[in-house]
């Protein structure tokens, strides 16, 4: 039985996340801007009693980051996906905030805070905590939207250098986290039936969480610093 930690995990993909490793057994810490407000999570850990551990967590807040690796202090984390993330509304109805012609400056900054920054601030606050476990890995939630060589319609500036400068932090921490056993990769969660994919996204949340448990249950040291999809495949950076 392993423990794994997901940010973000009152809604989406997060608590698809959680849903399914619940499911299979595994000890999961959940994370929520506002705990008292996740009736879902509350939900999963009435079903599953002593498997669900829920902490407040603001991602990009480094007080909140401080607190939480402290209240976690000695306690083995043996996955650790850094969900939480934003894009600013959806991709069908809110792009144009990330267009050329009505940058939002300001929402391009703090996605750059909660989707770039913040998991590595966080990955570095709980190494001590993956240092404990035996084989730790680190996924970092990206998108195929960061990949540049595949960036054939622009838009989306703000998300998209983001997740791309994201993978550019996984990386780096492949070869910084190596010394100390931590593994860590970039996942595309695909095209998923989220608040930012849409209802007419390709992947269900509950296939694609799946598919991505499938391909993380694979991993080992030797993938470290991938970007890898869905499917196990390899994404252009």
């Amino acid at each position: 039985m392993a423990t794994w930690m997901i940010t973000g995990a009152n809604r989406g993909i997060g608590l698809e996340y959680v849903r399914q490793l619940l499911a299979g057994g595994q000890q999961v810490i959940a994370t929520a801007r506002a705990p008292e407000q996740a009736d879902a999570l509350a939900v999963l850990q009435s079903a599953h009693p002593g498997q669900l551990r829920i902490c407040a967590l603001e991602a990009g807040s480094a007080d909140s980051v401080a607190a939480l690796a402290q209240a976690l202090a000695g306690e083995p984390i043996d996955v650790l996906v850094n969900n939480a993330g934003m894009y600013g509304g959806s991709w069908a109805t809110d792009a144009a905030a990330q267009s050329v012609v009505g940058m939002d400056y300001a929402l391009w900054e703090e996605i750059f805070r909660i989707n770039t920054i913040a998991p590595f601030r966080i990955t570095m606050a709980l190494a001590p905590q993956l240092q404990l476990a035996a084989q730790p890995l680190v996924v970092m939630m990206s998108s195929d939207l960061g990949s540049i060589a595949n960036n054939t319609q622009g838009q989306s500036y703000a998300y998209r250098s983001s997740k791309a400068a994201l993978n550019m932090v996984t990386r780096g921490l492949s070869h910084d986290l190596a010394g100390q056993g931590i593994s860590v990769v970039s996942m595309a969660p695909g095209w998923t039936q989220t608040d930012l994919g849409g209802a007419d996204a390709q992947w269900p949340v509950v296939e694609s969480v799946s598919r991505q448990l499938q391909v993380i249950a694979g991993l080992g040291p030797d993938d470290s610093g991938r970007f890898i999809n869905l499917l196990g495949e390899e994404v252009a950076w």
